[in-house]
């Protein structure tokens, strides 16, 4: 493990004391992997790991030079009050939409399939 660099810091605490984890790139949702090779020179063929870093303090995982970073980083108040604000006010948007949606848990398809099929064998089982 490598430190993240000189000057980098934890999001969350403000920590220094940052280390580098290499995960792999199948781990991190594909629009953050995009957002960070986006920086990085060369791009991102061929490559399957993503440096994440972690704070040895709070535990903190994130993804460098990403939206995600950015996000931790004003809920935390290290970009002021009103970056606070408008980040509480992104969560709080977030979670109402996700209290909106279907109560129903997701069912696989495959599951509804086997059911139909059992309740038409069970009909034609009755009815005949």
């Amino acid at each position: 493990m490598t430190s993240a660099g000189p000057s980098a810091s934890c999001p969350k605490c403000g920590a220094t004391n940052v280390q580098s984890v290499p995960v792999k790139r199948a781990s991190v949702p594909e629009a953050l992997a995009v957002e960070y090779f986006r920086g990085t020179p060369g791009g991102a063929q061929g490559v399957d790991t993503i440096l994440q870093g972690v704070c040895s303090r709070c535990g903190c995982r994130w993804v460098p030079r990403t939206t995600e970073e950015r996000h931790l980083r004003a809920v935390s108040g290290q970009l002021g009050p009103e970056a606070m604000r408008m980040a509480m006010a992104e969560d709080a948007a977030a979670s109402a939409k996700s209290r909106g949606r279907a109560k129903l848990p997701k069912i696989p398809k495959r599951t509804v399939a086997i059911a139909v099929v059992m309740v038409i064998v069970i009909l034609l089982a009755l009815l005949t």
